[in-house]
């Protein structure tokens, strides 16, 4: 009787002592990017009527991140896509990736 019992005791142990915890890029309950965020430079629709340069959509980025209060670093610009880094005093936030054809900005930190 004992025995087959244990692994239903084990498993109910085991999920009740988990740490629920999750890592999001928040700061004081606000998102830093919200998801499927889009630049000002391209519609709300995700699409943009050209692709943006590389130099177009960085400035696009960092009008973005300025206007909430932020410093942009680039780390690799590549194709479509531009990866940063988001930062606050030094300290990274979060790490987005934008689309140069639709103007989307998406974290994935």
């Amino acid at each position: 009787m004992k025995v087959r019992y244990a692994p239903i005791l084990t498993i109910t142990s085991i999920l009740l002592l988990m740490p629920l915890v999750s890592v999001q890029a928040f700061r004081g309950g606000k998102p830093i990017t919200p998801y499927g965020d889009s630049c000002t430079r391209c519609s709300t629709y995700g699409t943009c009527k050209y692709t943006l340069s590389h130099e177009d959509a960085r400035r696009a980025i960092m009008d973005y991140y300025d206007k909430k209060g932020y410093i942009v670093e680039l780390i690799h610009k590549r194709g479509r896509f531009i990866k940063a880094k988001v930062k606050d005093k030094n300290k990274v936030v979060d790490i987005i990736i934008f689309d140069r054809r639709t103007g989307r900005l998406r974290s994935i930190y």
